[in-house]
């Protein structure tokens, strides 16, 4: 494979040219060759190391976790081997989160349900608890948060 421009690059990866540009901002891609009238021009090396950001950010692993990553890949021909164990810790980290996600989520299930239940159930337009023209004491609501970490 010869030298890449960066819209064929894009398309081989399966991203914008804008996604491209942003990675080589945050110095997750290296700085391309580039030709006398400014083209940047991309390996099949650069090729695989945006798939495998790609790849990355499709699992969920945020852009700085991903550069620690990618530094090694820098480092040798085939990286596998080193960045192993850091990607298999990652991984951990990021099911541990989802699971996390899941079992915030189960609760706000339940809530929402109950909440349908006596909406059903009630005599009245909505249920004491979501009513808000101010006929009897409201009962207290409990309030889920689903928290997310940004990346």
């Amino acid at each position: 494979m010869g030298a890449l421009k960066i819209g064929e690059l894009a398309q081989l990866a399966g991203c914008m040219v804008k996604a491209v540009r942003f990675y080589e901002s945050r110095e997750l891609l290296p700085q391309p060759a580039r030709s006398p009238s400014g083209y940047r021009y991309y390996t099949e090396r650069d090729l695989k190391r945006l798939q495998f950001i790609q790849r990355a950010k499709l699992i969920g692993l945020p852009l700085a976790k991903i550069k620690g990553l990618v530094l090694h890949l820098s480092e040798e021909e085939c990286a596998c081997l080193t960045i192993r164990p850091h990607l298999e810790q990652l991984i951990q980290e990021q099911l541990k989160e989802v699971g996390a996600k899941l079992d915030q989520l189960a609760l706000l299930r339940e809530e929402l349900e109950g909440f349908l239940a006596k909406m059903r159930r009630a005599r009245r337009a909505l249920p004491e608890e979501l009513c808000a023209c101010g006929g009897s004491e409201p009962a207290p609501v409990r309030l889920l948060k689903i928290r997310r970490k940004g990346g």
